[in-house]
């Protein structure tokens, strides 16, 4: 009889177990569209197993807490985000002006759904999920960047007068310093708009009038041939 009690006991918690984890996709759904729309504070664990038509304990049986929850909403979107900027750079039909120009209008897509919002409540409430949002883009995007100067520069796109390890921990400390919650939300501008301006900033300054001619045929709007005679 206790064996029997002990194998019903496990096949319950392996059927629980199972079944938590085929709720966890839904629940990441669920979730990112209340945090990217409220932020993380906002929103409660009866708010996110509301949308799902589940109590609050089944939803704590796929994660062990709300924290739990965005840090699998984060990754989920660190993640996507990482694969298709590795596809990106990695298209071989695809010249260096044509992969940034794409590269950038991505990024700023993505940041714009995130919103200041939701990063203010993860920097302040959730710590540890802001230093892995942190070394992600410390680890995935400024690695890539370094790539990408090397490559532009090998073209003539990129001036070749600056260390690129100087530039690629100038741009960290612009991203760090501008694109952050509290900068974002004092300025009263979107996420998107200060990358765009980040941007245009630091790549201006290291075009080479090729360089800059060959971005201002796909984005005027970012990189616009120098006029003559201005300084």
């Amino acid at each position: 009889m206790k064996t029997k009690r002990v194998l019903r006991v496990s096949k319950a918690r392996s059927s629980a177990s199972a079944a938590g984890a085929a709720l966890r996709p839904r629940v990441v759904e669920a979730a990112r569209d209340l945090f990217f729309s409220r932020g993380f504070v906002r929103v409660t664990a009866d708010e996110i197993a509301g949308r799902l038509g589940i109590s609050k304990a089944t939803l704590y049986e796929s994660f062990p807490s709300k924290e739990g929850i965005l840090r699998a909403v984060m990754s989920d979107f660190l993640d996507g985000t990482s694969a298709h900027i590795e596809e990106l750079l990695g298209d071989a039909t695809t010249g260096l002006v044509d992969k940034l120009v794409a590269l950038f209008s991505f990024v700023g897509a993505r940041i714009s759904l995130v919103g200041p919002l939701l990063m203010r409540d993860v920097q302040k409430s959730a710590p540890r999920v802001w230093r892995e949002i942190d070394d992600f883009r410390r680890e995935k995007i400024f690695k890539n960047l370094s790539g990408i100067l090397e490559s532009g520069r090998r073209e003539g796109l990129f001036r070749a007068d600056v260390d690129i390890d100087i530039l690629v921990e100038m741009f960290a400390d612009i991203v760090s310093r501008f694109v952050n919650p509290e900068a974002i939300l004092r300025s009263g501008r979107t996420l998107a708009e200060v990358f765009e301006s980040v941007i245009k900033v630091f790549f201006q300054g290291i075009l080479t009038e090729s360089g800059r001619r060959n971005f201002s045929t796909l984005t005027p709007a970012l990189f616009e041939p120098r006029k003559e005679g201005a300084s």
